[in-house]
């Protein structure tokens, strides 16, 4: 059963599922530990996604080349 907690970030009450077989945060990408902003506690999913998304690798450069006409 998830236990209500409130978001370090935001502050906004929230369901946590740690204790659940499988929690929404597993969902997402891992974060390196720089990102959590000295965080001791859980983030809500809108501010987890949004640091999830800002610390995403950027997509390979695509590699290819013009074709000779």
């Amino acid at each position: 059963m998830s236990e209500t907690k409130r978001c370090a970030r935001c502050g906004t009450a929230f369901g946590c599922g740690r204790q659940d077989p499988h929690c929404w945060c597993s969902e997402l990408p891992p974060l390196p530990a720089s990102a959590l902003d000295g965080a001791t506690d859980c983030y809500c999913p809108a501010c987890l996604a949004a640091l999830a998304e800002r610390h995403a690798e950027p997509a390979p450069a695509s590699r290819e080349t013009p074709r000779d006409a």
